[in-house]
C-alpha cells in the first residue's frame, strides 16, 4: 500500500486538526501526502508549537527499540494533551497465505519475518499513550494504531 493511500487512512482516523506532527523514516513523503489532502503538517524534528495530532511511521525502519522509544517520547512531548497519534508499522498477518506475502514484502525491504512481530501497540502504551484502536490494512501487513496522549 502506498504512502498516499496510507496517509488517507490516517487522515480518516485523525479527523480534522489544525496541525499534524509527522515523523518517521519517510517523514517528507508522509508530510507531502497529508498536505496533498489539505492537512497542515509539521516535521517531528522541526521546532514548533505543540501539535493537535500526529502520524509516526516505522514502515521500512530498522531502528532498534531504544530509538523507537525516543521517537515516541518526542512525539508525546510535542502533542497537546489529548492529542491523537496514528502509529504505522509492519504487522504479521494471521492467515498463512497473507503471512507468506508479508514475509516476501519484508524480504524485499531487507527484513526478516521477525520485523512484523514487534509489539508496536505495547511500545505506544509504554510511551504514555492510551490505545484507542487498531486497524489492519494491506492484507494485514500494515497496522495503524491510534493512541491518545494520556496525561
Amino acid at each position: 500500500m502506498s504512502v498516499p493511500r496510507l496517509a488517507e487512512r490516517c487522515r480518516a482516523l485523525l479527523g480534522a486538526h489544525t496541525s499534524v506532527l509527522v515523523g518517521g523514516r519517510d517523514g517528507a513523503r508522509w508530510r507531502s501526502a497529508l498536505e496533498a489532502q489539505g492537512i497542515p503538517t509539521v516535521a517531528l524534528d522541526a521546532p514548533a508549537a505543540p501539535a493537535t495530532a500526529g502520524v509516526l511511521s516505522f514502515l521500512g525502519d530498522a531502528a532498534p527499540s531504544a530509538e523507537r522509544q525516543r521517537c515516541l517520547a518526542t512525539m508525546r512531548e510535542r502533542l497537546m494533551a489529548g492529542g491523537r497519534l496514528v502509529l504505522v508499522d509492519h504487522n504479521q498477518p494471521r492467515t498463512w497465505g497473507r503471512r507468506v506475502v508479508g514475509i516476501l514484502a519484508l524480504a524485499a525491504l531487507g527484513f526478516g519475518p521477525a520485523r512484523a512481530r514487534r509489539l508496536a501497540a505495547r511500545e505506544l502504551a509504554a510511551a504514555g499513550f492510551g490505545i484507542e484502536s487498531l486497524h489492519l490494512v494491506a492484507g494485514e501487513r500494515v497496522q495503524l494504531i491510534v493512541g491518545v496522549r494520556s496525561d
